[in-house]
């Protein structure tokens, strides 16, 4: 099948998946040996599982090697996504206000100005490897001021957020690694969260969390575990989506200057992209009993990964499932940010990041192209993230 080449990590079928998915849209759920894991690529499946948060147990989500949830290890790992209900929505609830549209508009502006700062270390360049100039440096700016963290432990968060990224998706891994890796993330979170829990107001995500201490009884090694997913998930995901759209609109110019002759289009156009190149392909699911998914029967603890990724090109969820459509109607009915009790949190400053950045580029650049053939674009070597692992474009200023 053509899938187990994209599960086996193989360049060539990490480029263009898509094939692969469409294979297994018809033939429905289907083990593959490669992944580990039976695969749910119809969105009606999708969200089936979804809805059942009973019988498909998120304890696994990343799909690294299982660390027993009572375990002293298992405070060192993240624990929104990485927990199940009711646990998962009481937790949520403590820290979702920090994440409401108005409270992440006070950060616009600053976004708007890191989005400017790179744009003009650009200017008058006619070629740049755009995810290193833009794509990577922006988020991880991005996420650590709205988490309140300081500037200058911005590279050690990067490092960091990458080397726990590598571990989603790899049964491999060694959980080792993964604490070892949350260790030195609690060490450099350690002074923030004392200083927001001896501030009096509440402007960053830190100060919510130290709220929740207070009020809620919140456990330190929570909080420190809920700041590293944020880290994680505010960070290397948005790196993907930004470099995903940047190839749709290099590769076809006429698209950028239409949504620059038209910036109402381009609400749609990151919904479009997030639908069309989600940059989480699929998250994990393991049963806790016997049961079946689109008719195929599935073991009591089996591995099930979820596929955002196809499940966003089934033609039972959008009509032209593979044309980008910039009227389409509803353009947010996609999987991307996943659905239910775990859709994303962060979802709204995600879109807002996006939207900064990309309004910045269409208005300083006046055309990108691809410096090097579409087929030359390596992807990330994963079965789970979906981003360019470098992006060289040709700028017109």
């Amino acid at each position: 099948m053509l899938i187990d080449a994209a599960a086996k990590l193989e360049p060539e079928a990490l480029r263009c998946p898509f094939p692969a998915y469409a294979e297994l849209r018809d033939t429905g759920v289907t083990f593959v040996k490669a992944a580990n894991a039976y695969l749910v690529t119809r969105a009606e499946d999708i969200e089936a599982v979804l809805r059942d948060h009973g019988t498909f147990s998120s304890l696994n989500a990343i799909g690294a090697p299982p660390i027993p949830p009572d375990s002293e290890m298992a405070k060192r790992v993240p624990f929104l996504l990485l927990s199940d209900e009711p646990d998962h929505s009481e937790r949520r609830k403590l820290v979702q206000r920090a994440f409401t549209p108005s409270r992440l508009a006070r950060f616009e502006p600053r976004i708007r100005e890191l989005c400017t700062e790179l744009v003009e270390a650009m200017r008058g360049r006619t070629e740049v490897e755009f995810m290193e100039e833009f794509a990577v440096p922006l988020p991880i700016a991005v996420i650590t001021t709205v988490l309140g963290v300081p500037g200058e432990e911005t590279a050690s968060f990067r490092r960091l957020s990458e080397e726990l990224a590598a571990t989603v998706g790899n049964h491999a891994a060694d959980p080792a690694d993964i604490v070892r890796i949350a260790e030195e993330f609690a060490a450099l979170l350690a002074p923030s969260l004392e200083a927001a829990a001896a501030a009096e107001q509440e402007d960053t995500i830190l100060h919510t969390i130290a709220a929740a201490e207070r009020t809620a009884g919140l456990p330190r090694h929570d909080s420190t575990r809920f700041v590293m997913e944020l880290l994680i998930a505010g960070n290397v995901t948005t790196t993907d989506h930004i470099g995903n759209s940047m190839v749709l609109l290099a590769r076809d110019p006429e698209l950028a200057d239409r949504l620059r002759a038209d910036p109402s289009r381009l609400s749609y156009f990151i919904e479009e992209s997030l639908r069309l190149e989600s940059p989480i392909q699929g998250l994990f699911r393991i049963t806790t009993r016997d049961t079946e998914v689109g008719g195929v029967p599935i073991p009591a603890g089996s591995r099930v990964q979820v596929m955002y990724g196809s499940g966003n090109r089934d033609a039972a969820l959008v009509e032209r499932p593979d044309e980008l459509d910039l009227a389409r109607r509803a353009p947010s009915a996609h999987l991307a940010f996943g659905k239910g009790v775990h859709s994303c949190l962060g979802n709204i400053l995600a879109r807002l990041e996006s939207k900064v950045a990309l309004e910045t580029l269409l208005g300083s650049i006046s055309r990108f192209e691809l410096a090097v053939g579409a087929d030359a674009i390596d992807y990330l070597p994963s079965f789970v993230n979906r981003g360019p692992q470098a992006l060289p474009l040709r700028l017109t200023w």
